[in-house]
């Protein structure tokens, strides 16, 4: 008997030594993208929108062929938007410039036999920059002092949660993989305390990964 419980826990022993290091699987590699925001709220005057730019290194990590976690930490990742107003026949463009450090654990489910996966996750962000500025574009109108343009640093800003979801596509290279992903972003928190104002975000990344693991 005792030679028998020996003996299945070596072999249950020198089964999960076989299993877990083909099952688990990890690549990493730096990732760039481009955002197309969405500002809203209603403590703006109108909505807004802008482009901008995400840079980041990404962990891939399969658990097994269906069940995996791409955790990000994207270094700068810009959320800026504009728009113009009209206002006693005067003209003015503005424009916020917002930027965060994000931590970003994403739950990645991959399709069978397949390439294509699907994430959703929550992000954090942690505001890196926050400024503004008003231009007046109608000829002959300037502000008091004589400038066309008035610049302003955003206080109390808070730290950014939103949820995410998304899909991406995994394309094998020899030595590593480029996965582009498309993802939205639904902003939670406001970006200042105290004013209504959310961003929303649809992301284009593509990532270089490689396999460590």
């Amino acid at each position: 008997m005792r030679n028998s419980l020996r003996f299945i826990a070596v072999a249950s022993t020198l089964f999960l030594a076989a299993t877990l290091p083909a099952q688990f699987k990890m690549a990493v590699g730096p990732a760039v993208g481009l955002n197309l925001n969405l500002h809203s709220g209603s403590d703006l005057p109108q909505s807004g929108s802008g482009l901008g730019l995400a840079l980041a290194g990404e962990a891939d990590m399969s658990f097994n062929k269906s069940l995996g976690l791409i955790a990000s930490l994207y270094f700068y990742d810009a959320r800026s938007g504009s728009y113009s107003m009209t206002e006693s026949n005067v003209t003015y463009d503005v424009s916020a410039s917002v930027s965060y450090f994000q931590l970003e654990p994403l739950l990645k489910i991959q399709m069978q036999n397949s390439p294509l996966y699907f994430v959703a996750g929550p992000s954090l962000g942690f505001n890196l920059t926050g400024e503004g500025e008003i231009t007046i574009t109608t000829p002959g109108y300037t502000f008091q002092g004589g400038s066309r343009t008035q610049k302003q640093t955003f206080q109390n800003m808070n730290a950014r949660f939103e949820l995410k979801a998304g899909a991406g596509y995994s394309f094998p290279m020899g030595s590593f993989a480029l996965d582009p992903r498309f993802t939205f972003g639904y902003g939670i928190t406001n970006v200042q305390q105290n004013v209504n104002w959310k961003i929303m975000t649809f992301q284009a990344i593509v990532a270089v990964k490689f396999n460590i693991i």
